[in-house]
């Protein structure tokens, strides 16, 4: 068989991996790789996913047919440099740096004629101080370049800012921030693909939000949209727009809008998959695609034209929870969720009386999910619902025994 390399090792790339395997000697390249890639792969690079020059000797040494990923941000800029060193398929380095970098997106959109939200790229908290004065009211602070909302952060004060200036800046690769006027209306999240720079949209889904102080992560997000069709079809639009003025030629994306009044803002776009499994299975349960088999046939140069794609199949979506800071202790009904017809992939085998949190609940990285399906959105709720009540875990922390965090 011949050799594929993936980049990244998390979760949400061991579907990539197991699929690869069926066809593949699949190579990895990941800082932690766990017992669970074992049996589907042939050798690995222990490596930062972001040194590429250090992964392209990898993949010289076993010369590899292709090179892809999903589901992560930060190896997109290595597997594109990767596969253009190597003269194989994919999006170009300055592409997948353009992807990667919210600054840069925002001066490209800004090139295309796209309206964005107030904001201002800073090095220094002077600088973000500066222009928080100038435009007024609260702003949401940005890493340029980090992946999981690590460091992202709603500041509605000078204060406010002060205090978090410095935690965005240390999740940013060459410490400079993004200061943008904070908006709270409605959110759409839209997956896509491309391919040889032909661009349709997928599906559209509602995103919701936990209510947890500092913690911006998505509780859910469920496919297709509860928006009219006038409406959803504007955001559409506005995502082909931008997908094809970034000039992506290939692969799977990922784009999240927010509207501030009547108007629709992205929030930010990736040339990768939406992480919890949206790309390995609530766009194939939306839209029929085989997405992992859709991946690995691009990295390839085996695809040949756009996959046909079948209207929304069914309501489905994640779930995703936070265990609280402290000790599990009790945990009840993880088997016969999985069991559920209607429980599709999901993280629930890691809640074990014993497990330690010692995280807290401050970014996308922490949670837990599962992907449910169902015929309609009341259904989806109803089994949602259920899910809660049967999922019975208990955590000891320092103010008592707590349930999961569902809201």
């Amino acid at each position: 068989m011949d050799n594929i390399l993936i980049i990244g090792a998390g979760d949400f790339q061991l579907p990539l991996v197991q699929r690869a395997s069926k066809s593949y000697n699949v190579y990895l390249a990941a800082p932690v790789i766990s017992d669970a890639f074992t049996p589907y792969i042939k050798g690995s690079l222990l490596i930062d996913v972001r040194d590429k020059d250090a992964i392209l000797a990898f993949a010289r040494e076993h010369s590899i047919c292709g090179v892809t990923t999903d589901q992560t941000d930060i190896a997109v800029r290595s597997v594109a440099y990767v596969a253009e060193q190597l003269g194989l398929p994919g999006i170009g380095y300055e592409t997948g740096v353009l992807f990667t970098d919210k600054s840069l997106m925002r001066t490209r959109m800004a090139e295309l004629g796209i309206k964005l939200l107030p904001n201002r790229t800073v090095t220094s908290l002077e600088e973000a101080l500066s222009y928080y004065e100038e435009i007024g009211g609260d702003v949401i602070i940005k890493p340029l370049d980090t992946q999981g909302s690590r460091g992202v952060q709603v500041c509605c004060s000078a204060a406010e800012l002060t205090a978090k200036y410095a935690e965005a800046a240390r999740w940013s690769s060459n410490h400079e921030v993004i200061v943008e006027r904070f908006a709270t209306g409605r959110e759409f999240v839209v997956e896509g693909l491309a391919v040889d720079y032909e661009f349709r949209n997928l599906c559209i889904g509602d995103t919701l939000y936990f209510d947890l102080p500092d913690a911006f992560a998505a509780k859910s997000r469920i496919f297709p949209t509860l928006a009219d069709d006038a409406l959803a079809q504007r955001v559409l639009d506005l995502n082909t727009r931008i997908i094809t003025g970034f000039g992506l030629k290939q692969g799977i994306t990922h784009s999240e809008f927010i509207m501030d009044g009547d108007e629709i803002y992205l929030i930010e776009t990736a040339a990768r998959g939406g992480g919890v499994f949206i790309s390995s299975d609530l766009i194939s349960l939306s839209s029929g695609l085989d997405t992992e088999g859709f991946l690995l046939d691009i990295a390839t140069g085996k695809q040949n034209g756009l996959p046909t794609i079948k209207p929304q199949q069914c309501v489905c979506g994640y779930l995703a929870f936070y265990i609280p800071t402290g000790k599990v202790v009790r945990v009840e009904g993880v088997k016969e969720v999985q069991a559920l017809p209607y429980v599709h992939r999901n993280q629930l085998s890691k809640l074990q009386v014993g497990k330690e949190n010692k995280e807290g609940h401050t970014d996308k990285t922490s949670r837990l999910a599962l992907i449910v399906s169902a015929p309609d959105r009341e259904t989806f709720n109803q089994r949602a619902a259920q899910i809660r009540q049967m999922l019975q875990v208990e955590t000891e922390t320092a103010d008592g025994i707590k349930p999961l965090i569902w809201e």
